[in-house]
């Protein structure tokens, strides 16, 4: 599996610097694939210790029942239940 912290916090750093470069579309585009990167990486954290870091596939039972979300930001949040109960409390969020 993909380390998403790490591609997390280089994300972060492009999206600051296409930010701070009046590169604004470039800046709100990317930011999405910062959160996706986020999102990911505390999916990962949660899976129980004993369970391979990998998603589940039809082929592939690594000791939890997490797929990979792909880059849809909402499936992304399903699958990690605290997240997705906070977020659920703030309809702004999900829209």
């Amino acid at each position: 599996m993909e380390d998403y912290h790490t591609a997390f916090l280089e994300r972060h750093k492009d999206t600051e610097l296409l930010h701070s470069s009046a590169r604004k579309v470039a800046a709100m585009h990317f930011a999405g694939i910062t959160v996706e990167c986020l999102i990911k990486a505390m999916i990962v954290a949660s899976l129980p210790k004993n369970a391979n870091r990998e998603w589940k596939t039809d082929s592939n039972s690594p000791g939890h029942t997490i797929t990979n979300p792909g880059h849809s930001l909402l499936d992304a949040i399903k699958r990690h239940n605290r997240l997705y109960s906070r977020v659920q409390k703030f309809p702004q969020v999900m829209k």
